[in-house]
């Protein structure tokens, strides 16, 4: 019926319920938990957009179905699909990718090959391990790897503030990427600049940050990034090419206030958790910003 999986659109597991979206002609739907049918209600979706295509009969494709979880902790590879006419779709959690996620993660693979074959210096901006997660790993073929990060810990080669980090660095990079960072930045537009000067011409930076997600490790919180954001940090101004923007995870909004009638319909509207970008040094920056970042905020961060 659809390009995603035959009949889903949408399998959503959140805070005691699970969501699905999708088309069953005549074959009504039901989530399982391993083999036991979960406490479920779901309602055909009217969508006349379709009927132009398919008629109108086709009104009736589309369902919404929405099961009660017995408790909050789940296997999530034991949830499954199965439809009347006997079709079943198992570990939806795993199979399930948007185009966005697709291309997502062609680009990072795109900039992981470039490194892989290139080789030279890499710079992490960013790079404590606080979470167990080290990037390290996804370029075993860099000749140097230099960690930089605010504070000092596991995977930090030289401790700096990012808005100035030509300060403590010395020589010039080939590569440089930064996970879940730039929205702790005060001044991205100043890292932008920074970053310019520590990379070679024709060096080329991987960038992801959160396009939604819930505040973290405040109050050194500050912004969130669409993919079209990023051509405003990285442009011919701050001596950059915008060589690739994608979203990665489709998610939802739902408010816990929904009386005014914009809230209510909020959670219908898509959104992503992350969004990234490749760019690439095509020259000197256009302007400049030297302010003192930390004469603005206070930027002693202190999460363990």
């Amino acid at each position: 019926m659809t390009e995603h999986h035959g009949y889903l659109d949408r399998f959503s597991i959140n805070s005691g319920f699970v969501i699905a979206e999708g088309w069953a002609n005549n074959a009504d739907p039901r989530v399982l938990y391993e083999s036991m049918e979960l406490d479920g209600i779901w309602k055909r979706v009217v969508r006349p957009d379709v009927w132009a295509v398919f008629g109108e009969d086709s009104a009736s494709w589309g369902f919404r179905l929405c099961a009660v979880l017995p408790d909050g902790n789940l296997d999530h590879s034991l949830f499954s699909i199965r439809f009347s006419n006997g079709l079943s779709l198992a570990n939806p959690c795993a199979t399930f990718n948007s185009a966005g996620d697709i291309r997502f993660n062609d680009m990072r693979t795109s900039f992981m090959a470039d490194v892989s074959r290139d080789g030279g210096r890499m710079l992490e901006i960013g790079s404590r391990d606080r979470s167990g997660s080290s990037y390290r790993s996804w370029f075993p073929g860099i000749d140097e790897f230099v960690g930089l990060d605010v504070t000092a810990g596991p995977g930090v080669d030289v401790v700096g503030d990012a808005h100035h980090m030509s300060r403590c660095l010395s020589g010039k990079f080939d590569f440089a990427f930064s996970i879940a960072v730039f929205e702790h930045l005060l001044m991205p537009w100043k890292v932008a600049l920074e970053l310019n000067s520590v990379l070679k011409m024709g060096g080329r930076a991987l960038i992801i940050s959160h396009a939604g997600w819930p505040l973290h490790e405040e109050p050194w919180d500050f912004f969130r990034f669409s993919k079209e954001s990023w051509s405003g940090l990285f442009n011919v101004h701050t001596g950059f090419r915008l060589v690739d923007s994608q979203y990665q995870y489709p998610a939802r909004i739902v408010p816990d206030y929904a009386a005014d009638p914009h809230m209510a319909v909020m959670s219908q509207g898509l959104t992503y958790l992350l969004s990234g970008c490749v760019v690439e040094k095509v020259g000197e920056p256009q302007v400049e910003w030297s302010a003192e970042a930390s004469e603005v905020y206070n930027l002693g961060y202190s999460h363990a």
